[in-house]
């Protein structure tokens, strides 16, 4: 890639050195940042750009340095810009898609148009084709940057803003989404795939009845869109539209018979949803050498579902047992295998942040008026149950998985891209308490998008927030944490037959599942000791066999009042996006503990890896009640 450019005017340069912030080159950026700086002092937004960049490199006394000289500068050129109409640019777009398509692999391609962009400073096609090749290639920050530019240069460019509303609700920044997809279908309100967009980035922020109108809206103007459908089926599954939502599912399979997310669907309703007939459908669908390994997938889960309710529990434990490992094939084909070394080094790096004189500073005296509860668990473990309960209460608004701490640690991590790319959990220590209370704010406002009353309470169950007990100690001191726990193979057994999503790096097989119960129990109990007094401990099985007394300990914690609509939480009446969400709108099933016995013959390696890691011994020295 050349950044060679010594006689071009400062103005072309420091939309080169843009384009290499975009790129992921803040390096070579910075470099030519100093040479224009030198040859244009007094252009302000260039010391804006390096001082940020400085920052991110670790020198923050140069940086402010730098924010000092751009207070004391102006503006010496106008905003760049590619002034091409749109169908120009769709034409560009074309061409630059022609001239790639000869380069064979997509690195060949990065290369190529990495290279174009650093002669063509303000090609806006050039970049979201990139940014479309960096999302493929898993680096989501890349493509992030590379959509951004493009939309500063070129603000109509509508099937970027497409793209990048995608991506960010991909990486749960659901409410930039929002604003993003608002934005597209005010300016062609007429796209149909534009108004689907926003129904997802509603459905996104839990604001499910105008995502499920706009949905509506959509399927009138295409009826026979089987995708369009499988959304709306989906999003009444959520609002707890159970016949409404399988109506749904079963006109995809008319328009697209065999539809493997339809049977998906259908297996996430948990009742007798899926037939003998489909269990036949399924299982010749199967048998299509042609296909591919995502709907294969699908449909082992599925097929697994349906033998287990029909009780063929030897079939069911088989097809369970071919999902899993189309999991770990296409987990490795994307680079997303679960590593076991990797998730201790993780936990390892915390310990040794978190300690506890790091964490005994005492909470403010005065609450704010926002409290948030961490129902903290691993997944399938009673934690949608926990929120359910507490949802009921009158002063507690439930929410659902927020994306949002994930979100402040990843920021974090990146605070010092250029000099360590993963900065957290380390870069806590330097923060003083007012970046931290900064934090918890952001944290806080961020949260809004998902909110619909003004409860003095809200919950937050983010799949990824055990992890990071400690950083929620330090920015919100005044919030609860609901550590939710399960028995070991019925924990396991139960992650070992849901099909999460393929993207997120998550275990699959039993020795792999073991190691992270092992690891998450590990990791509670390091936090139960350095907090101690600060996180409640809660028993699956307890709060089924003795549901009253252990609702009665949870409120207490949270310094919530008893209240009766605790006791029958299956009548709150709210969306639930989780696998879980059928069987929290109903009274507790005690059958439920003891369900993976109906497995126990073929759960000998999970037993025997479970033992291997000591993780009963770990769950039999579980925090007393």
């Amino acid at each position: 890639m050349s950044t060679e450019g010594a006689c071009l005017p400062p103005s072309r340069l420091y939309e080169r050195a843009l384009n290499l912030v975009a790129m992921g080159f803040p390096e070579e950026a910075t470099t030519i940042l100093r040479d224009i700086s030198v040859r244009a002092p007094g252009h302000a937004p260039v010391w804006n750009k390096l001082a940020e960049l400085l920052r991110l490199a670790g020198k923050d006394r140069e940086a402010n340095g730098a924010m000092s000289r751009a207070a004391d500068a102006s503006t010496l050129w106008p905003t760049a810009s590619d002034s091409r109409t749109p169908a120009e640019i769709v034409a560009a777009e074309r061409a630059l898609l022609e001239r790639i398509e000869a380069l064979k692999t997509p690195p060949e391609r990065q290369r190529e148009l990495r290279n174009y962009l650093c002669a063509h400073e303000t090609d806006a096609p050039a970049m979201r084709i990139l940014g479309r090749l960096e999302r493929e290639s898993g680096d989501l920050i890349t493509a992030r940057a590379l959509f951004e530019r493009a939309l500063v240069l070129a603000p109509d460019y509508h099937n970027c803003r497409a793209d990048f509303a995608l991506l960010l609700l991909v990486m749960g920044e659901n409410k930039r989404a929002l604003a993003e997809s608002g934005l597209l279908i005010s300016r062609a309100p007429a796209n149909i795939e534009y108004q689907a967009l926003h129904a997802n980035a509603l459905c996104a922020v839990g604001d499910f009845d105008p995502a499920i109108s706009k949905i509506e809206q959509v399927m009138r103007a295409k009826p026979t869109n089987a995708h369009a459908r499988r959304v709306y089926a989906r999003s009444l599954y959520i609002a707890g539209r159970r016949e409404d939502s399988a109506r749904e599912y079963r006109a995809c399979l008319a328009l697209e018979p065999g539809m493997a997310e339809a049977y998906g669907g259908l297996a996430d309703l948990r009742g007798d949803y899926l037939t003998a007939n489909d269990i036949t459908a399924m299982r010749e669908r199967l048998r299509d050498g042609e296909l591919d390994l995502r709907s294969r997938r699908t449909i082992q889960y599925a097929l697994g579902q349906a033998l287990e309710r029909s009780r063929d529990f030897s079939g069911s434990f088989a097809a369970y047992e071919a999902g899993v490992a189309l999991s770990q094939t296409i987990a490795a084909h994307l680079d997303r295998t679960y590593s076991r070394v990797n998730q201790a080094v993780e936990l390892a790096r915390r310990r040794a942040v978190f300690s506890r004189p790091l964490l005994a500073r005492e909470a403010p005296a005065e609450k704010p008026p926002q409290i948030p509860i961490f129902v903290v668990s691993m997944p399938r473990a009673g934690s949608t149950l926990v929120e359910q309960i507490l949802a009921s209460h009158s002063l507690v608004e439930g929410t659902m998985e927020l994306p949002v701490l994930a979100n402040v640690v990843r920021d974090l991590s990146l605070r010092r891209l250029i000099s360590k790319p993963d900065a957290y959990p380390e870069c806590i220590t330097e923060l003083g308490a007012s970046e931290l209370a900064d934090l918890g704010t952001h944290y806080l406002e961020e949260c809004e998008a998902y909110r619909r009353t003004n409860r003095p309470y809200f919950i937050d169950k983010g799949t990824s927030n055990w992890l990071d007990a400690g950083l929620i100690r330090l920015i919100l001191p005044h919030a609860k944490i609901v550590d939710v726990r399960r028995e070991p193979m019925a924990a396991c057994f139960a992650m070992y037959k849901q099909p999460f999503e393929i993207e997120v790096q998550f275990p699959y097989g039993f020795r792999e599942l073991a190691h992270f119960y092992t690891q998450y129990a590990g990791m509670m109990a390091y936090y139960e000791t350095v907090m101690a007094g600060h996180i409640h401990f809660l028993s699956y099985e307890r709060l089924v066999e003795d549901t009253e007394s252990e609702i009665r300990r949870l409120l207490n914690y949270c310094g919530l009042p008893f209240e009766e609509n605790c006791l029958r939480f299956w009548e709150t009446g709210r969306a639930v996006a989780t696998p879980s969400g059928e069987q929290v709108r109903q009274p507790i099933y005690r059958g439920a503990v003891e369900q993976w016995r109906n497995f126990e013959p073929w759960l000998g390696p999970l037993r025997e890896a479970l033992e291997e890691v000591g993780t009963v011994a770990a769950a039999e020295s579980q925090p007393p009640v």
